[in-house]
């Protein structure tokens, strides 16, 4: 599976999320935001590279 990032937009699965907000090293991002960051549809962590996508966890590699 291939994850992008591009500005303010997360392009995963052929789904495109918004970017909801950041707290500590955690980027939140989904296809509608609210104000509860912890409800979105992804997680992501740049420093570990982890995301979390509808409750599964993937491990990310930089191309």
């Amino acid at each position: 599976m291939s994850m992008v990032l591009r500005k303010a937009q997360m392009e995963l699965k052929d789904v495109k999320l918004d970017y909801c907000g950041s707290l500590g090293h955690q980027s939140f991002f989904d296809q509608k935001c609210s104000t509860e960051n912890t409800q979105t549809r992804a997680v992501f962590s740049p420093s570990s590279g982890l995301l979390t996508y509808d409750g599964r966890e993937y491990q990310c590699t930089a191309l």
